[in-house]
């Protein structure tokens, strides 16, 4: 029975990770209502999602841990899955006895301190721990910095090869900042799973853990037959949490994920996953279950607590006042709000066809490090475009329809006419007028020069940078796009705006 649920367990798993991962890949996602599903499914998304189309993802996590414990890391996670795969391919280079584990004691006060001390910053409205511990958006900066980055140097290789039948792909929202993050938390999660197991899971991840405190209430657990067992050890050399005390003949809930490899691989059928209600009643562990049941409260307390925070929209208790240069994509509302419910996964980075999304260095001040930030300087965002907004699972971008989005002020252009070529080179120009999906910027005689010079509307504007990223200006363009600390209405434009426009070079 056992072995049939391991392979349900990893067909599962492997579904997940790769349908999260291929979520990433230019070639694959560009299904995105397909993918956001599986970004959804995901503690923190839920969480963050929870009042807007997030609440059924996140009850089922919770109902999942309530009935078999911890199975979302093994299961459902990308990075906890991403950690067996590690462990099972380094162990191909291991000796027999170095492929087995020993039982570990918990970091019982390291673990829990760092789960209250990031559910008190996002109860204060600071999410930007979350950016740097939350596995799920760690796996997407992973696959957006690390494996799509590779997908696309594979691909450029081809192109080179093939130039008349491949496209080249530019690197246009390449940060090394971000690279350079996901390149390390990638390189210590592979070298402590590879001897470790599920340290990481067990011992820094915040959500291991909160779930981890709840599994004491699970129904099903691990259970070890004093009778039956005769304390050989397999079980716990095959124990990649390392959670199994044959001393004491327990496991320790909080960190077991329900992999099922204990169980497959007792001979004696001495360890088994079964319906408790209540923990263990021996009066020897009656100290050690106080103890757990006292931190699963701290935990529930905190839970309670960041949704009530939640759903009153408390505002930061603390933050960084920066001058807001940086200019959030569609959907997101506010810079408030999109620090305050993104995590940085960059789901959006990955599926703006435009490649005008990258992650911030300082726009956003320091809290905003790795969040979402547009550029213009190669592309700019596509009028008939909204698919950031569809695959957001954190609430950080509003899903807002194409309608909305036309009419969406995620910035206002400022006209330099001392930079403007017109001005300077005295010649015909009218790019940033031609290339106005609104009809913003408009024509106007300039003087008695005979000349036309751009005028702008900003009531009109929707700061799609189309002007900005058209401006053949150097090396200062003329038109630039402003940033909104709060998203606006444009008036809507005349019916005889300007219609899609497919841009080659400057379009003259």
């Amino acid at each position: 029975m056992y072995k049939s649920l391991k392979v349900v367990r990893v067909v599962i798993s492997l579904l997940f990770i790769l349908c999260i991962t291929a979520a990433f890949l230019f070639f694959v996602n560009r299904e995105t209502a397909f993918f956001a599903l599986f970004l959804k499914v995901q503690f923190i998304p839920s969480l963050l999602a929870l009042f807007s189309g997030g609440a059924v993802a996140f009850l089922l996590i919770l109902l999942l841990t309530a009935l078999f414990g911890r199975v979302y890391c093994s299961t459902l996670c990308p990075l906890g899955v991403f950690q067996d795969i590690v462990t099972r391919v380094s162990n191909l280079f291991k000796s027999k006895k170095q492929r087995r584990f020993k039982y570990d004691r918990p970091y019982n006060k390291l673990r829990l301190s760092i789960l209250v001390i990031t559910g008190i910053l996002f109860i204060s409205g600071l999410t930007f721990p979350l950016v740097y511990l939350d596995p799920y958006s760690n796996w997407g900066k992973i696959s957006n910095e690390l494996i799509s980055r590779s997908e696309q140097v594979m691909h450029n290789l081809f192109a080179n090869i093939f130039p008349s039948t491949v496209f080249y792909r530019s690197y246009a929202h390449f940060a090394i900042g971000s690279f350079l993050f996901a390149l390390f938390f990638a390189s210590v999660v592979v070298i402590i799973s590879a001897f470790k197991g599920r340290l990481y899971c067990n011992t820094i991840c915040p959500v291991g853990t909160f779930l981890g405190l709840l599994s004491r209430f699970s129904l099903y657990k691990p259970q070890i037959n004093k009778e039956s067992c005769n304390k050989c050890q397999i079980c716990v050399q095959n124990c990649k949490s390392q959670c199994i005390d044959l001393d004491n003949q327990t496991v320790d809930e909080t960190r077991c994920v329900s992999c099922f490899n204990c169980m497959q691989s007792c001979k004696r059928g001495a360890i088994t996953y079964r319906f408790q209600i209540g923990a263990n009643d021996e009066k020897n562990i009656e100290k050690k279950n106080t103890e757990e049941r006292r931190r699963a409260i701290i935990a529930l307390g905190l839970m309670g607590t960041a949704i009530a925070a939640k759903a009153i929209n408390l505002k930061p208790l603390v933050a960084s006042k920066p001058k807001v240069t940086g200019i959030a994509p569609p959907g997101a509302v506010s810079i408030e709000h999109l620090k305050k419910n993104c995590t940085a996964c960059h789901a959006c980075v990955a599926a703006c066809p435009n490649n005008i999304i990258h992650p911030a260095t300082t726009e956003y001040g320091l809290e905003g490090i790795l969040l979402p930030v547009l550029g213009f300087k190669h592309h700019f965002c596509g009028y008939e475009c909204n698919e950031c907004s569809k695959v957001c699972p954190n609430d950080a971008l509003k899903p807002i329809t194409l309608e909305e989005k036309q009419l969406t002020q995620i910035g206002q252009v400022e006209f330099f006419l001392e930079k403007c070529i017109v001005h300077t080179d005295g010649t015909d120009c009218g790019a940033c007028d031609e290339h106005c999906p609104t009809k913003a910027i408009t024509m106007v005689p300039y003087g008695e020069t005979g000349l036309f010079i751009p005028a702008v509307n900003t009531n009109l504007c929707i700061g799609c940078g189309g002007c900005e990223y058209i401006c053949p200006a150097i090396p200062d363009k003329a038109m630039i796009i402003r940033a909104m600390h709060v998203h606006g209405t444009a008036d809507a434009p005349s019916l005889d705006k300007q219609e899609k426009i497919k841009v080659h070079d400057f379009g003259f």
